[in-house]
């Protein structure tokens, strides 16, 4: 059985069984000691056979575990230190990938018999190699189920320890010893170990393997279950996992999300815009790996998304307070600050998220037209008056002195951050996007007239890539709230009477058409150059004009489209822009601090063009 059987869990079953009969006999660790010496030999010898080496490995490693308390109470204590230099220095480090592996799940028993050898560094570095991203999925899979299987050893050590059941005692040089757990029942090692591989475990459960995923929400679980870490540190990747194509991976996240959310609300409310962004990664890995997402689903991607986002909305959509935050923290995407600069692509993600939303209630889409009407009220008047000034400046063609901004197109068109300003993953790192081109002069030993042009018009360029940044992003919400009042037929006058200090009528019908959302048409694409600008301002001056129109506008596509004169009761002044500095920051019209506008404070209204 030990040597010839082909099932793993018959030969695991056997060294449990020898290790009881060993103990229960009282005839001591003989018969191990002599086992472990065997295949000790076979593995440093000269045998080149894989397939004996690999049963080698595989009994050693299940001679310790099970058998480490019988070897611990021998008079000829193990060598632990040279059996584990062993497995690095010869199977480790080999090309054989069947053997690495074997070797790696022997150290993974290993460490469950001694766990205070996971806190040495090289044992660290050695698990850490296992879960990195750029090794194979195999090597990443066996990394994370010999975690998994010592939390389920230690776990079983603490079921058995608070049940009270007595252990059999086992004779030791004629006297009787109570056998205790080997490390692994220990609390304390048991979540500083954890601990130290968490983030390791919490990317890999992002992996873009789903049986990588599998494996390290197993982990994910079990630690939640044990306390081990603080909850609130997983609940983006869970976020994130819920709208994993793999029904097994995306139940099970959505599993822990609801015992989490029953427990702790405030961690899961708080991390909502977190995941939201961290599902947007989720998302891109799994579109690029085209073996995963279905064929159905190549021609719209975003429809593997829907269904995890709609599950997490129904677990706080009963508390209106909880489904307004997330509804809030998601429209907050849209106001980028000096720190933070989500990509287009990521905004985009956002309204097909948001148009996605299960809403049973009219209080629910009024409640996000309300929002997007005060993100557009205090944004919208600052955006448009700073692009008009790009246009001016265009027609002018007076930008930095003495230098004619045609003239310099070329060098717009060769200068590094019209290429690269918008490829991080969910926005742009965290510094100010005029940094790059200050660097860049600080890091020149000598400045001539041609490099100060250069960086003057990098720095333009920048400066109305954010403005054009702003302006989609706000286009983006405009339709999106055009597109909920078509699916919700809500009317004008509706979504101007609608109010948070109103409670919400109870049994009020929500009627829902099947329009799907297009935003196909809008230009998400930064300029380049000034004359490009033009394009983006024309857009979103149309988009304000036909905000302003009847609802019928919207709904009809028989109507012949006109302009509708708003009642004179119903207007409302549009932030006044303040003039541009340098850069201009002062023109967002008080975006500084719109962050912390509470609901109650703003009254809506239609904006007078």
């Amino acid at each position: 059985v030990m040597v010839k059987h082909s099932q793993n869990a018959v030969v695991c079953t056997f060294f449990k069984c020898l290790s009881a009969l060993s103990n229960a006999a009282g005839r001591g660790p003989r018969l191990l000691e002599y086992l472990v010496n065997l295949f000790y030999k076979h593995l440093s010898g000269p045998n080149s056979d894989g397939q004996v080496l690999g049963r080698s490995l595989f009994c050693l490693g299940l001679l310790l575990r099970y058998g480490y308390k019988l070897l611990a109470a021998s008079e000829n204590q193990l060598d632990f230190p040279k059996i584990l230099e062993l497995l690095k220095r010869r199977y480790l480090r080999r090309d054989d990938f069947s053997l690495k592996v074997r070797a790696m799940q022997a150290l993974g028993y290993i460490l469950i018999a001694k766990p205070d050898f996971m806190l040495q560094k090289d044992i660290l570095n050695l698990i850490e190699a296992s879960l990195s991203s750029d090794v194979d999925y195999r090597l990443k899979i066996q990394g994370l189920q010999n975690l998994y299987e010592y939390l389920r050893d230690a776990e079983s050590q603490l079921t058995a320890d608070s049940t009270g059941k007595p252990t059999v005692p086992y004779a030791t040089n004629g006297g009787s010893e109570v056998p205790v757990a080997a490390g692994a029942g220990d609390t304390n090692i048991c979540g500083g170990i954890i601990q130290l591989y968490w983030n390791s475990i919490l990317e890999r459960s992002l992996d873009m393997n789903d049986q990588v995923r599998h494996a390290a929400l197993k982990i994910v679980e079990i630690v939640l279950r044990q306390g081990l870490v603080h909850p609130i540190t997983c609940v983006p990747h869970l976020i994130a996992l819920e709208t994993d194509p793999v029904e097994g991976n995306s139940k099970l996240a959505h599993h822990l999300l609801m015992n989490m959310n029953e427990k702790y609300p405030s961690f899961f409310e708080s991390r909502l815009g977190d995941g939201l962004q961290m599902s947007f990664r989720f998302f891109e890995t799994i579109v690029s790996n085209h073996n995963v997402v279905a064929t159905n689903m190549k021609s719209n991607p975003i429809a593997f998304v829907k269904p995890g986002i709609s599950r997490i909305y129904r677990l706080i959509r009963a508390n209106r307070n909880s489904r307004n935050k997330f509804v809030h923290s998601i429209v907050r995407k849209f106001i980028s600050d000096s720190r933070s600069y989500p990509t287009i692509g990521f905004l985009v993600y956002c309204v097909e998220v948001l148009a996605s939303l299960p809403f049973t209630s009219p209080d629910e889409p009024l409640y996000l037209v309300y929002d997007i009407n005060r993100v557009i009220q205090i944004r919208a008047g600052a955006i448009e008056a700073n692009l008009k000034n790009w246009t001016s400046m265009d027609q002018q063609q007076d930008v930095v002195g003495q230098q004619d901004i045609v003239g310099q197109q070329d060098v717009v068109g060769q200068q590094y951050m019209v290429d690269n300003v918008m490829h991080e993953p969910g926005g742009y790192p965290d510094q100010n996007l005029a940094d790059s081109p200050q660097k860049m002069l600080n890091n020149s030993c000598s400045t001539s007239d041609v490099d100060m042009a250069k960086l003057q018009v990098s720095l333009i360029c920048l400066c109305f890539q954010e403005d054009c940044h702003d302006a989609i992003a706000m286009q983006l919400l405009l339709k999106l709230k055009r597109h909920l009042k078509m699916v919700y037929s809500l009317t004008d006058a509706r979504c101007q009477a609608f109010s948070l200090k109103d409670p919400p009528k109870p049994g009020e019908a929500i009627s829902k058409q099947n329009i799907p959302l297009n935003i196909n048409n809008t230009n998400i694409s930064l300029p380049s150059c000034l004359q490009d600008v033009a394009l983006v301002y024309q857009d979103f001056k149309t988009l304000l004009r036909e905000d302003s129109m009847d609802y019928v506008l919207y709904t009809s596509a028989t109507v012949q489209k006109k302009r509708l004169t708003p009642r004179s009761s119903s207007k409302v002044r549009r932030p006044v822009a303040v003039t541009r500095g340098r850069r201009g920051r002062g023109g967002r019209g008080g975006g500084d601090d719109d962050d912390d506008t509470d609901d109650d404070d703003w009254t809506g209204g239609p904006r007078v063009l």
